[in-house]
């Protein structure tokens, strides 16, 4: 297995926002070291050079259904840096380089990892206050790596409890199916900073119930996840 670093994370660098989007790692024919594999995957199958870049994503779209109407898909980088600065969203991955296993899409083929810590503790400590991470691998690994490691951070248990009751029984859904829970409080120097997961945009159909569904149609239930999740992070 070879080292891949990642290629972008510096280019969206947003300074005074308040809101972050987190995801975990590109996918392979993103990455550096780049190549004529690489170069002839994204000819293939569309893939861009940027964050949720897989043409097997379905971020963007949710971006634009629920944040931005006038971005178009398939995306166009300058565009989304456009759209997510007039929006004062950031986006980062915390992970910055590893070793994968093949072609692997899947986190639990990353190996020999390199945390980001450092930006992100960054973007907290200047601010932010509201992280959204695209799965709840990405926000374990976040209290792991960042949360649990940064002086005078605090998790808040109760206030933790009291955010994801509230959002499960507005969304309908059933509190009892979820055994890892779906955010996270905290406190720093008297600050709230609050993180929620989403369940892969992908295929959320996959991880539902861990997000408190338990009824007959999975679509509703993930579009009105999707749609409270990045309505949550914006206000």
């Amino acid at each position: 297995m070879d080292k891949e670093t990642h290629p972008f994370l510096e280019l969206d660098k947003i300074n005074g926002t308040t809101k972050l989007i987190l995801d975990s790692f590109p996918v392979f024919g993103i990455t550096n070291p780049d190549s004529e594999e690489k170069q002839k995957i994204r000819t293939s199958d569309g893939t861009v050079r940027f964050f949720y870049g897989s043409c097997k994503s379905s971020f963007w779209s949710l971006y634009h259904l629920h944040i931005d109407r006038s971005l178009i898909i398939p995306i166009n980088v300058d565009k989304a840096i456009e759209s997510l600065k007039n929006n004062s969203i950031a986006m980062l991955d915390i992970i910055k380089s590893c070793e994968r296993k093949g072609m692997s899409a899947l986190d639990s083929d990353l190996k020999k990892r390199e945390y980001n810590s450092g930006m992100i503790e960054d973007f907290i400590k200047n601010g932010g206050i509201k992280i959204l991470c695209t799965s709840k691998g990405v926000m374990e690994l976040l209290h792991e790596k960042v949360m649990f490691q940064m002086k005078d951070v605090k998790y808040l248990k109760s206030e933790t409890s009291s955010l994801q009751v509230k959002i499960i029984n507005e969304l309908g859904g059933e509190i009892n199916q979820i055994k890892k829970g779906i955010c996270r409080v905290y406190n720093l120097n008297g600050k709230h900073i609050q993180i929620l997961s989403i369940p892969s945009p992908g295929s959320p159909q996959r991880q539902l119930k861990q997000f408190g569904f338990n009824g007959d149609d999975w679509r509703v239930y993930a579009d009105l996840y999707f749609e409270f999740s990045f309505k949550w992070l914006t206000l």
